[in-house]
């Protein structure tokens, strides 16, 4: 039971936290972020030292009990959470980055999520060589049950235009942070590996052309499909599946001791990307979305060309050279690579359910766009 502080000169409502868990979760720590200083506001409803038990109990249903919706819960937590330290600089940001009391909330989140991430992880190859690295990468990544994931498939051939604009939507979230993530992973690190890091984040900003960095193409996109710019309402209609998914980069790049998982994560999604975007890109044209202006249509087609080479070079140019640094930490590079495997697979697995349970168009309405 959460208490509360004061007498009758400072009465407050109860918190209770045996009741409805993880909703009691994301409302305390969303009253504590609009706070100034979340830890005074929780001292002042008796709460200091209690959300870090409301978040371990939360826990405990989304991963040890299996509970899907505490799952959701959990993460979106997680998400805001980080979004405190991702905040775009404005004047009035509130003092909370550095809570004792949601840093706490949020380790114990941390700690129970990456116990569970690693049971699910299955068989990951030991001592293997830096040389071989690569090669261990990309057989976990081929015998994974998300290869070729049948979404992208679906989308190639099937799916309606509003369902191919549904996947752009809730692919919206991770899209638009991967310049921040290619930031973090230049903190820090090794001079020899600098380059190939500085070459993706180069990549990211168009070259150094304002109107071909990565997060303008994908707005041209939603421009076009006349989507409005709304990040909020994109996190909202995520499943704990995408929201894992974005935690899970954001997790590794915030996390020192997490580094060599960081890379093995992010080999992935340089390796994965080129082969699905083309399917995505053969449905986008069969259903007439970019026919008329196929700029719009870059931001995927450029992943096709330019990830193609980001993968190889990942693996060549930061991961071996750390490897053969530090040649113990090549079982964490493939548990990150594990780990990413997995979150993404059920990202799509749960994007094809929606998809599908979209409302299809008639192929005769499908017609007047081709």
């Amino acid at each position: 039971m959460l208490t509360h502080a004061g007498g009758a000169a400072f009465a407050r409502p109860e918190i209770n936290i045996a009741d409805d868990t993880p909703q009691a979760l994301r409302r305390l720590v969303n009253d504590a972020l609009s706070n100034d200083n979340a830890d005074t506001f929780l001292a002042s409803r008796g709460a200091s030292g209690q959300l870090e038990a409301l978040a371990q109990r939360c826990c405990d249903m989304a991963f040890a009990e299996n509970d899907l919706a505490a799952r959701k819960t959990v993460h979106r937590v997680l998400h805001d959470l980080y979004g405190l330290h991702l905040s775009r600089p404005h004047p009035g940001l509130t003092d909370n980055q550095y809570s004792i009391e949601l840093l706490r909330a949020r380790r114990a989140i941390e700690a129970s999520w990456m116990e569970w991430e690693l049971g699910q992880a299955g068989p990951i190859p030991a001592n293997v060589e830096p040389e071989a690295i690569g090669d261990a990468i990309k057989s976990l990544w081929k015998s994974h049950s998300g290869y070729n994931h049948a979404v992208f498939d679906f989308m190639k051939t099937d799916a309606s235009r509003p369902q191919i604009i549904k996947y752009f939507t809730t692919d919206y979230a991770l899209n638009m942070r991967f310049y921040d993530l290619i930031v973090l992973s230049l903190v820090g690190i090794d001079e020899d590996v600098r380059m190939e890091v500085a070459h993706n984040f180069w990549d990211e900003m168009g070259q150094g052309n304002p109107a071909r960095t990565h997060v303008r193409l994908y707005r041209d996109l939603l421009d076009y499909l006349k989507i409005e710019d709304n990040p909020t309402q994109f996190v909202d209609v995520l499943g704990w599946e995408g929201l894992s998914g974005y935690n899970l980069l954001l997790y590794f790049a915030f996390t020192r001791r997490e580094y060599f998982r960081s890379i093995g994560a992010l080999a992935i999604t340089e390796l994965s990307d080129p082969d699905q975007y083309a399917k995505l890109l053969s449905g986008c044209r069969r259903v007439g979305i970019g026919n008329d202006q196929p700029s719009v249509l870059d931001y995927y087609s450029e992943h096709v060309e330019v990830d193609a080479l980001h993968g190889d070079g990942w693996i060549d140019n930061v991961i071996v050279p750390v490897l053969r640094r530090y040649p113990g930490e090549a079982r964490f590079v493939l548990e990150g690579a594990a780990m990413r495997l997995n979150s993404s697979k059920a990202y799509w697995d749960w994007q094809l359910a929606e998809m599908k349970a979209a409302k299809p168009v008639p192929t005769v309405a499908l017609a007047t766009v081709s």
